[in-house]
């Protein structure tokens, strides 16, 4: 017997569901799942109607006003759409949600009233609007790749602009940190990468601004209370990441450099650098490298004999190094180690897919493993607590990043500070800094035919915040981007010149990318991650209504549409490139190699094959066949960037500065340099630039400001 929500009730349960009717909030065990307000409205109407048809009319009055401009049919089908995809409920074996064709819908579960006094587990946080979905499955734990070790700029820029990420949500009994928040560098240019001596009277940091950096980063120290800075290091360099031994009379920290990347040790005085790890290192907008507190030993990131990241612990008696035990399930990408400050255990970040993350904690030596949250968004890193009670994580949504409070039962609590905020640093005293980054990138526009394609540059498509993954329409009179210009990542359209620049979907976070153009000029297919994890959706420019296109893998991003627009190409959490139809469908393996961008041109399928010191690119048919690595092509580095046309490939050399555009010829299967850069591309794993179809436009993502400082926080 169906039994009905009595009226003035808030609660209502059903299966493993619970929805709050006042404050318009889902839960399913107790996590929070993302609904937007129109489908959570359909689904409060169908739950106080249980068991009776409600029509199609009567939601479009609930959901719109009488003189409200939409096309209401298909906002209605969204709305219905984005609901089954929160419940996990299907339209063809409903367990909640029934369709009566061309009249309606009738929610058929069993629901119950909870008691009035019994609280829902809820998210505290000073942003209680932005819920998020139910934590991946192992399959969808798996992960991503390299785009993700990109500077911290390029990535805070590349997708600033999704929004909520973050899967389990619960109340905690422990209060979130507060404290009053002050600078502690308000030096020109860039300050990142904080780290406390052990008796937190200093911070060692990196700098870009020092005399004769040219904008690249080197190792300084500098105290409380103090404006000196003590400059370790006298080799500027793309990107450095320390971490203060326990004993206070070292610092090691970690280099990206062109030449010579690795993890070096450094007196805290200043003196010689030695040189303890030189392969495979991974650098990014986290910390790699961890000190346990008994000075014995190392913990860092890098890339394995599969070039897949791997988390190492070496001995510094020895300088031995051996993967963690147990292997982390994100097997292809484990960053961001961290020694708890007992030293039994070591906290990770396993990502699982493009901007979705997970959180573990190890017992060291030999395990258990136990995962805490989940998160969608992109990591900026992550430091215990004083006590080690609960982990800081800093995490980008999309629109810049947010401090959570994660406690070791797997509790998140938001900040009420750290806005844009990445690489958080506790010292014993349990005082907190963290950096707080400014960033804008624009896409340009070079003319490739011009005598000088360098002086032919022009910021063509541009706000105060974040545009990227620009792709032309094939006839070349429209572009597709990623922006977070109104406040969430979503995917935009502009004419050729970058003029009227209109949002073609309205998903309102999280994050949404990767647009791909049908050849028809009409469709477009990108990667959302609005269910909770990431999948593949098309639109059609003019209906605007995103359709997911299901198939039988999940977690695919980076969506190829093959040149008849029947097949598409994508890969997995595992960097697994596969074929699928573009309906959906059954998805078939491509190759046996780790794969993460792909260009269809005519017939031919190109990709980017990942190998332990860098990338190379390989083509097969589209309908399947031998793989050929292309040759005379050098071994692109993780950072370079690459697209292709009927005439060759375009792609990056940013080992040298400035930067080179490459073209390589398919006809002679020659090499060219064709133009520079005064900086590089926003990475985006290797989708940041493209060519029109005739050869002359190439569009690319600049960052054309960034600045950040490091901020402390006394707190209490």
């Amino acid at each position: 017997m169906m039994t009905r929500p009595n009226p003035g009730s808030d609660r209502v349960r059903f299966d493993d569901f619970e929805a709050d009717l006042r404050t318009e909030e889902l839960f399913k065990s107790g996590r929070k799942l993302r609904l937007p307000h129109q489908s959570f409205q359909v689904l409060a109407v169908l739950l106080e109607r249980a068991g009776q048809l409600v029509t199609r009319e009567e939601l479009r009055t609930r959901l719109w006003p009488a003189d409200t401009l939409v096309e209401y049919d298909q906002g209605l089908n969204a709305a219905v759409k984005r609901l089954r995809e929160a419940l996990r409920d299907s339209a063809d074996g409903p367990r909640f949600i029934e369709t009566l064709p061309k009249r309606g819908y009738r929610f058929i579960a069993t629901i119950q009233r909870a008691a009035p006094s019994e609280p829902a587990t809820s998210e505290i946080t000073a942003e209680p609007a932005a819920p998020a979905p139910p934590p991946p499955t192992p399959d969808e734990s798996r992960h991503d790749r390299k785009n993700l070790f990109v500077p911290v700029a390029a990535l805070v820029v590349l997708f600033v602009a999704g929004t909520l990420a973050v899967t389990l949500f619960r109340s905690t009994t422990r209060p979130p940190l507060s404290g009053r928040v002050v600078p502690f560098t308000s030096l020109p240019g860039q300050e990142i990468a904080p780290t406390f001596s052990p008796d937190g009277s200093q911070i060692a940091f990196a700098w870009n601004g020092g005399a004769g950096a040219a904008n690249q980063f080197d190792l300084y120290v500098k105290s409380l209370g103090s404006e000196r800075l003590l400059r370790l290091t006298r080799q500027p360099t793309k990107r450095i990441t320390p971490s203060w031994s326990p004993d206070g009379t070292s610092i090691a920290f970690a280099r990206e450099d062109d030449q010579r990347s690795g993890i070096y040790v450094i007196p805290a005085l200043g003196g010689a650098e030695r040189r303890i790890v030189d392969t495979g290192l991974v650098v990014g907008p986290f910390r790699p490298i961890s000190w346990s507190p008994d000075g014995r030993s190392l913990a860092y990131s890098a890339y394995g004999p599969k070039g897949v990241a791997q988390v190492y612990i070496m001995s510094l008696a020895s300088l031995q190094a051996q993967p963690l035990s147990p292997v982390p399930e994100c097997l292809d990408d484990a960053v961001n180690p961290a020694f708890s400050p007992d030293g039994s255990q070591l906290a990770l970040i396993c990502i699982s897919s493009e901007a979705v993350y997970s959180i573990y904690t190890v017992q060291l030596p030999q395990g258990p493993m136990k995962q805490l949250a989940s998160m969608l968004g992109y990591p900026q890193g992550l430091a215990w607590s004083a006590d080690g009670s609960r982990l800081i994580v800093a995490n980008d949504p999309g629109d810049g990043g947010e401090l959570w409070q994660l406690s070791l039962k797997g509790q998140l609590t938001k900040l009420a500070f750290g806005e844009n905020s990445s690489s958080p640093a506790v010292a014993r005293d349990g005082r907190l800094a963290y950096v707080r980054g400014r960033n804008t990138i624009n896409i340009w526009r070079a003319d490739l035919t011009a005598a000088q394609p360098e002086e032919s540059t022009t910021r063509l498509i541009y706000s105060t915040l974040a545009q990227t993954l620009p792709r032309y329409s094939p006839d070349g009179t429209r572009i597709a981007f990623q922006s977070n210009r109104t406040g969430t990542t979503e995917i935009w359209i502009s004419d050729a010149q970058g003029t009227d620049p209109e949002r073609l979907t309205s998903f309102n976070g999280p994050i949404s990318s990767s647009p791909s153009w049908c050849s028809d000029g009409r469709r477009i297919a990108f990667d959302s991650r609005v269910s909770g994890t990431t999948s593949i959706y098309v639109e059609d420019v003019a209906e605007r209504v995103p359709r997911e296109v299901v198939t039988s893998r999940r977690n695919l991003s980076s969506p190829v549409w093959s040149t008849d627009c029947r097949w598409m190409f994508a890969h997995d959490s595992d960097a697994v490139l596969y074929r699928f139809p573009a309906t959906g469908g059954r998805a078939k393996r491509v190759t046996d190699r780790p794969s993460t961008h792909s260009v269809v041109v005519d017939d031919t399928l190109i990709f980017n094959v990942l190998e332990p010191d860098g990338v190379v690119l390989w083509s097969t048919r589209v309908s399947g066949g031998p793989e050929v690595r292309l040759e005379h092509i050098p071994k692109l580095r993780y950072d370079d960037v690459w697209t292709a046309t009927r005439s060759g490939i375009y792609y990056t050399d940013v080992s040298s500065f400035p930067a080179t555009v490459h073209f390589y010829d398919f006809a002679t299967r020659t090499t060219r340099p064709r133009m520079t850069l005064k900086q590089a591309p926003v990475p985006a794993g290797a989708i940041a630039i493209d060519v029109s179809a005739d050869g002359r436009w190439l569009l690319y993502s600049q960052v054309d400001d960034e600045q950040s400082e490091i901020m402390l926080v006394d707190v209490h």
